[in-house]
């Protein structure tokens, strides 16, 4: 089959399209054909070696977390999915996964695709809905609530403010200045995130973009809650005043197949930018690094 190769760790001259070995479904696992999977800022990370010691890769590897397709063949022991299902698929980061003509998953990380979304769609909602929904559901938030959420614009603070309007929570989108429309547009009410208020008055905050992880801790109030995907910059919690729940997204397929009802019944909305065939994964790469709005998906 086909596949996106990373032949080393270091720049995007080191992928090419090459050739492996058909993979083969073992017990609880599913055989996905991937007819399209997403490109996330993680995958630069992995690329560029800077989680090696953590994450070693087999090299040449395969990258690629999200993807959308048909299951072409099931493994021993598989209930409730059926050979031509479309689905979507939660892959780990081992050097086996989405950007390649096929798959292979637990069937645990597997979610049917509604028939309303396109595999596009469906490649461009897997981490950024589960993470979205996780970092909410940490916070225990109820409706009515206020929550701030930095990173707004982003796939995963998207995500979030849609969630917590669909609880009937109220999110404040913390966003710099020059996106205060859109983001007001998008969440109902926005302020600057770059400004540090002198007290905090928010009971909740989920913190998604990393520049402003202080500023965005300093809006919550002393005894408040804030979810954090990002890393927490030392000596900003003092006393440890408020508490941070540092977290990474969880493969749960209940929370997957909510993320895809609402995609599919318009309350959750993730917009893609770019959609480029597989071959183009360099210039996905790139195009992230400049800071692209919205998500970047491979056709396959």
């Amino acid at each position: 089959m086909k596949a996106a190769l990373l032949k080393n760790y270091g720049g995007i001259e080191q992928f090419e399209i090459g050739d492996l070995p058909m993979p083969e479904p073992e017990a609880g696992e599913v055989l996905i054909k991937i007819e399209a999977s997403a490109v996330n800022p993680f995958d630069l990370i992995l690329r560029q070696g800077f989680m090696a010691q953590y994450i070693p890769l087999p090299l040449p590897a395969v990258l690629g977390g999200d993807a959308a397709g048909t299951i072409v063949e099931l493994g021993a022991g598989v209930n409730g999915l059926t050979v031509g299902d479309r689905v979507v698929a939660d892959f780990v980061a081992n050097g086996r996964g989405a950007h390649a003509e096929f798959g292979v998953v637990p069937a645990t990380s597997v979610a049917k695709l509604p028939a309303e979304l396109s595999f596009e769609h469906g490649a461009a909602l897997v981490k950024a809905g589960l993470t979205g929904r996780q970092t909410v559901d940490a916070l225990n938030v109820k409706r009515g609530d206020r929550v701030l959420i930095s990173g707004a614009l982003g796939a995963v603070g998207r995500a979030a403010i849609q969630y917590l309007q669909e609880i009937g929570a109220k999110p404040v989108a913390g966003v710099r200045p020059q996106r205060l429309d859109e983001a007001s547009a998008l969440a109902g009410e926005a302020l600057d995130i770059t400004l540090k208020p002198a007290v905090g008055d928010f009971d909740y905050a989920i913190s998604a973009a990393a520049p402003v992880a202080a500023n965005l801790i300093s809006h919550v109030r002393d005894g408040g809650k804030v979810a954090s995907i990002v890393a927490v910059p030392e000596g900003i919690n003092d006393g440890n005043r408020v508490t941070i729940k540092e977290l990474y997204h969880q493969t749960d397929v209940a929370t997957l197949d909510a993320v895809l009802h609402a995609a599919a019944n318009g309350q959750l909305i993730i917009p893609i930018s770019h959609t480029l065939a597989l071959k183009e994964i360099g210039s996905a790469h790139d195009l992230i690094t400049a800071g692209v709005q919205g998500k970047i998906v491979l056709r396959h």
